[in-house]
């Protein structure tokens, strides 16, 4: 195991966790692509479900009382749907065919929730469709948050609620996740071992996160977070294009 592989993993896990804890979702967006450049695409997919795992793990052990647990039930049951098409798509398509797409996701999402696009309709169809779609984000590149980011902002949460249903979302997903990696064997002891040497600063950049949220609204720091995702994309994206 190359030592500076390792440490750039770390680093990059407690950076997305400090992200996740200050604003609720994030992790994913902010390691993968910057991590695809480290360890290879398909295996930053499976090592962002693990780590950001943790992250939504914290998470929730703070905020438990304040999900919406039938919503986020519903949005679970259609994602569970999806997450085997996501599978697919992470075992078929070319490593550098799915850092493209990791790149080019990352930057549509980065670009409506900078632009504070929020769908307006509410209604169960819409729930199961947004629902679906993370899933099937989910398991191919790891990215689950964008559809329900942009969806859940209009459905009257509070921020604490918000905050709680995604992670307790993204907790749940990314659990039958790794059932379904580990059933098509797409993690063994690589991917393990740099989740589990990335657990403490994991743990780290959430505590951060979370005292810095209680005292600083998540907002104040969106324009920074923009501004790395969108960066972190622009890299992953043109390593792609020069392989």
């Amino acid at each position: 195991m190359d030592w500076v592989e390792v440490a750039a993993v770390v680093a990059l896990a407690g950076a997305a966790s400090f992200s996740q804890a200050l604003s609720g979702f994030g992790f994913s967006l902010l390691i993968v692509p910057p991590l695809a450049l480290v360890v290879g695409p398909k295996e930053a997919v499976v090592m962002a479900n693990l780590m950001g795992m943790m992250s939504s793990s914290l998470t929730i052990t703070s905020m438990h009382d304040a999900v919406d647990w039938r919503l986020g039930g519903w949005l679970f049951v259609s994602a569970a749907v999806g997450m085997p098409v996501g599978l697919l798509v992470l075992v078929l398509v070319e490593p550098a065919m799915l850092q493209v797409i990791i790149a080019v996701t990352v930057l549509v999402a980065t670009t409506l929730i900078w632009r504070g696009l929020h769908v307006t309709a509410q209604n169960r169809p819409l729930d199961l469709a947004a629902g679906f779609l993370s899933g099937v984000l989910n398991t191919s590149t790891s990215m689950s948050g964008p559809p329900l980011v942009l969806y859940l902002q209009n459905r009257g949460l509070t921020p604490g609620q918000f905050r709680a249903t995604l992670n307790a979302f993204f907790l749940a997903s990314s659990l039958m996740a790794t059932v379904l990696f580990v059933a098509g064997g797409r993690i063994g002891g690589y991917e393990l071992g740099m989740a589990l040497l990335a657990v403490p600063l994991v743990a780290l950049g959430w505590l951060a996160g979370h005292r810095i949220f209680e005292r600083l609204h998540p907002a104040q720091f969106q324009n920074v977070v923009v501004v790395v995702l969108f960066a972190s994309a622009t890299l992953a994206l043109g390593g792609a294009i020069a392989r």
